[in-house]
Parts: structure tokens; C-alpha cells; sequence
């Protein structure tokens, strides 16, 4: 890793994170005990926090 190089840009960006959470949430929809933790239908909206949150957090935009 260079010096201007973020652990983001390291692991391949958005696509790298985008698919880690593809994997995490599809996981948390087949498991009865964290299913209900998440309150909406549809987990996109949690996922799309969670991107977002991951990409902030290793250095992404």
C-alpha cells in the first residue's frame, strides 16, 4: 500500500464493498435470530447504509 493509497482503493473500491455486503445482508435474510433486527421489507436501505458507512470508514469517497 502506497502512501496515498487508502485501504479502500487497496481491496478494489466500491465493487470490493458493495459485494461484502451483498454477501453480509443475504446472510442476515436466511438467519430467523437477526432477521427481525431489521425492521424494513426490504433490506436495501440497511445495505445501502452499510456501503456507505464501510466506504467512509476504510477511506472511500
Amino acid at each position: 500500500m502506497t502512501e496515498t493509497q487508502t485501504f479502500y482503493d487497496e481491496i478494489g473500491g466500491h465493487a470490493t464493498i458493495a459485494k461484502v455486503v451483498e454477501v453480509f445482508y443475504a446472510g442476515v435474510a436466511d438467519d430467523p435470530l437477526l432477521r427481525p433486527m431489521y425492521p424494513e421489507a426490504d433490506l436495501g436501505p440497511a445495505a445501502h447504509r452499510f456501503t456507505m458507512f464501510l466506504e467512509q470508514y476504510w477511506g472511500g469517497p
